[in-house]
């Protein structure tokens, strides 16, 4: 009897470890290619730029991360990125520079890189569709690509402490300094490896710093919400205050940073980021805050007869650049300042603003956007103090205040408002 005893326990303890380690054991990743599986450091971009269809795979669910992309399919991957497809479908023909190769596919994305400048005149008489492209050749066209031509020439003799800068060859060296200042090209910390050919599992990963650079929204169907609920087929959000309800996919990967989670780790409260396809079903989920935030949008409106309280803090506050939150009579008044200018011509404007709320704190955070006379425009020869003022209701108390800005400008916060909001 003793030995059927503990037989049993031995059973039970058996089936509990089991079922404890099932509950507990992290999700099989379901992955849309079988080769990707073990690129820790890049599948979410693989999984991500594949499902907003800037990269493709090359057949058999394969994606082959180690072939090397040739100049042709850079420029296709780069200017799908940046939304161009449409406009790419539209072109037949090949400029009449090019002298390349005759080409199956791809000449409209030729021609349309030489229409947007990613391609130059010269380049163009030159180019090889079908040549392995470099390192420093894909920094070229991203940074042309977001338009950074002018920096690039202005920094050309600029030098990185990188031990393989001078591998790269001058007139280049100006693009491959903006590419490494913005963060779309990262070396090793000691090298960058410019004449190195840029495989597949790279060109995914350049096309998603790309892509948190331009945020190309799909026309909609990358849209970033709060997790309102989930149920076993579908998720509902909270997308600029309004809830919405989508279908989700099966196998449908699920990211937190480049670890997959799956679905059962999602909460409510988690902003994420869903890409949609074309039947609004997601087919893609990134978590991009998981501290259970609540982001409440907000109307700013235009003040034009501000209470003396709210200019007496325009006063205090307008030699510098700064933002200021003051409530009166139930009403939240956001003021941003840019200091003293010496001409006019200078405005500030107070774009848009959203709350925050975590577990601890209800945070107002501000978008400001500064506007600079053009060095050509006739403006007044006297000491301004450009300033905005917009209010906007909400019940309940903010307890600090977050801004961003357009340019390089150091900003103060301040916070005025009364303790017995609620």
């Amino acid at each position: 009897m003793l030995k059927k005893s503990r037989l049993f326990i031995s059973v039970v303890v058996i089936l509990s470890l089991l079922f404890s380690s099932a509950a507990y054991a992290k999700p099989q990743p379901q992955y849309s290619f079988d080769d990707i599986q073990n690129l820790t450091w890049a599948v979410k971009a693989i999984e991500k730029m594949y499902a907003k269809g800037f990269i493709k795979g090359v057949g058999n669910k394969k994606f082959d991360p180690s072939k090397p992309v040739t100049h042709l399919e850079a420029l296709v991957m780069i200017l799908r990125a940046m939304g161009y497809e449409e406009d790419a479908n539209k072109i037949t023909e090949l400029p009449k520079e090019y002298k390349g190769p005759k080409l199956s596919w791809g000449k409209s994305f030729i021609t349309l890189a030489y229409q947007k400048g990613i391609l130059t005149y010269d380049e163009l008489k030159k180019f090889n569709p079908n040549e392995k492209a470099k390192r420093y050749e894909i920094a070229k066209y991203l940074v042309r690509a977001l338009g950074f031509e002018k920096q690039a020439q202005e920094n050309i003799d600029k030098v990185l402490n990188y031990k393989d800068w001078d591998k790269i060859p001058k007139n280049v060296r100006g693009y491959m300094y903006v590419a490494v200042q913005k963060g779309l090209i990262k070396g090793d910390g000691k090298k960058l490896k410019p004449n190195d050919p840029v495989k597949r599992v790279e060109m995914a990963v350049l096309l998603e710093r790309l892509d948190e650079r331009i945020q190309n929204d799909l026309n909609g169907r990358d849209v970033v919400a709060t997790v309102y609920a989930i149920d076993n087929n579908t998720i509902t959000v909270k997308v600029n205050g309004v809830l919405k309800t989508f279908n989700i996919l099966k196998n449908a990967p699920v990211y937190n940073g480049n670890e997959y989670v799956g679905i059962d780790y999602l909460k409510t409260g988690y902003q994420i980021r869903l890409i949609l396809d074309s039947k609004n079903n997601i087919i893609f989920v990134e978590v991009l805050n998981n501290k259970s935030e609540e982001v409440i949008p907000i109307e700013l409106k235009k003040v034009t007869n501000p209470p003396q309280k709210v200019l007496s803090a325009v006063e205090a506050i307008k030699n510098k650049p700064a933002v200021k939150l003051v409530e009166e009579n139930g009403v939240y008044y956001v003021i941003a300042t840019r200091g003293m200018m010496r001409t006019g011509g200078y405005i500030i404007n107070i774009q848009k603003a959203q709350i925050t709320k975590t577990s601890k704190d209800t945070i107002l955070e501000v978008e400001v956007k500064y506007v600079d006379p053009s060095p050509d425009a006739i403006v007044t020869p006297a000491i301004t103090y450009p300033y905005d003022i917009k209010s906007f209701t909400y019940d309940g108390k903010i307890t600090q205040i977050s801004a961003k800005t357009d340019k390089n400008i150091n900003i103060s916060v301040d916070i005025d408002i009364s303790l017995d909001i609620k």
